[in-house]
C-alpha cells in the first residue's frame, strides 16, 4: 500500500494526490480504459464505462487502519476525501455528486484505511452488511468520539475466512 500512496506504483492511476489523502481508479473498475495507453484524460469525460464507476480514496496515515480506528479529530480529513473524490470524479468523468455512493468496508479488505466511491448503480461492495455510508460516518462521530471504538458491527465472512474459523472454533 504505501508503494501506492508514495506513487511507485499504480501511478497511472492516480486522480488526486493531497497531502492527507489520495484518490485513485480502483483496479476492480475493470470496463475503465486502460489508464497506461489512454494518455488524453478527456477520453474518460462521459465514457460508457462510468456507469460502473469504481474509485478509491486511501489515508495516507498508517495508523488508520480501519472504520474503528476513526475519531472525531479524523472529521475533518473525511471531509476532504469525500470533497476531493466527488470533484475530481465530477471534473474528469462528468458525473454529478448525487450520483455517487460513498462507503468504508467493515471489514476492510486490506487494513490501511480507505473509502469506496462507486455510482449508484455499481452495487459492488455496497452491501448492508459491509458498506458503512462516510455521511453516516461523520455523523455518528460528531455525535460521539469513540462511536466506532464502541459500537458492535455486524458484517458477513465468507465460508473459508481465516476469521471465521477462528471465531467457530472459539465457539464450540
Amino acid at each position: 500500500m504505501t508503494n501506492v500512496i508514495s506513487g511507485q506504483k499504480e501511478k497511472e492511476r492516480l486522480l488526486v494526490d493531497d497531502a492527507d489523502f489520495i484518490i485513485n481508479i480502483d483496479t476492480k473498475w475493470r470496463t475503465h480504459p486502460s489508464p497506461l495507453t489512454t494518455h488524453d484524460r478527456d477520453e474518460w469525460y462521459d465514457h460508457a464505462c462510468t456507469s460502473d464507476l469504481y474509485c478509491l480514496g486511501i489515508a495516507k496515515d498508517g495508523s488508520l487502519s480501519c472504520l474503528r480506528d476513526l475519531r472525531r479529530m479524523h472529521v475533518p480529513l473525511l471531509r476532504s476525501m469525500q470533497r476531493a473524490g466527488l470533484d475530481s470524479i465530477r471534473e474528469i468523468y462528468g458525473i454529478p455528486s448525487n450520483q455517487i455512493r460513498i462507503f468504508v468496508h467493515y471489514q476492510p479488505q486490506f487494513h490501511h484505511f480507505h473509502m469506496h466511491f462507486t455510482r449508484l448503480e455499481n452495487e459492488i461492495g455496497s452491501t448492508v452488511e459491509r458498506g458503512h455510508m462516510v455521511c453516516d460516518i461523520i455523523q455518528n462521530l460528531q455525535l460521539d468520539d469513540e462511536y466506532y471504538k464502541k459500537r458492535t458491527i455486524t458484517y458477513k465472512l465468507a465460508r473459508g475466512m481465516p476469521l471465521l474459523s477462528l471465531i467457530e472454533e472459539y465457539q464450540q
